[in-house]
């Protein structure tokens, strides 16, 4: 189960359910603590034209309690001269910040902001539902 309510921030249930359908796609030890989930189209890598690849890190303190996500990152080229990945997008849940490179860091709770994740939430959630990215990764870190 994904928590939904990081101090006021709710995530949509949908989106709680699509990642909670994701994760019995997976063998998860009961004793987990902190996995990450990688989404990937290779073809971004060679093209830069297509889905952006994401990671979402998640969190427990205590065998089989829920899940609550600690941040969701989109990555992409900054340039079209880049030759690696860069951080595009960081929402930080449990510490309310979200990240771009153009405007710093920012209140998770600030209207604007709060709209931009929850549209971000509901496209991420479209792809994962459609099955738009070819490689999906689950690692457990601890």
């Amino acid at each position: 189960m994904i928590i939904d309510d990081y101090r006021g921030i709710r995530l949509p249930i949908s989106f709680c359910e699509t990642m909670d359908n994701l994760l019995t796609r997976f063998k998860v030890p009961d004793d987990a603590r902190r996995l990450v989930f990688n989404f990937r189209d290779p073809t971004y890598y060679q093209s830069r034209v297509g889905l952006h690849p994401v990671e979402i890190q998640l969190s427990r303190d205590k065998d089989r309690a829920p899940w609550s996500l600690a941040f969701i990152a989109s990555f992409s080229y900054q340039s079209d001269n880049a030759q690696s990945l860069d951080v595009e997008l960081y929402f930080h849940l449990r510490n309310h910040w979200c990240y771009q490179p153009d405007a710093g860091t920012v209140d998770l709770s600030q209207p604007a902001v709060l709209d931009l994740f929850n549209t971000w939430c509901t496209a991420l959630e479209r792809h994962i539902n459609r099955r738009a990215f070819s490689d999906i990764q689950l690692s457990q870190i601890s």
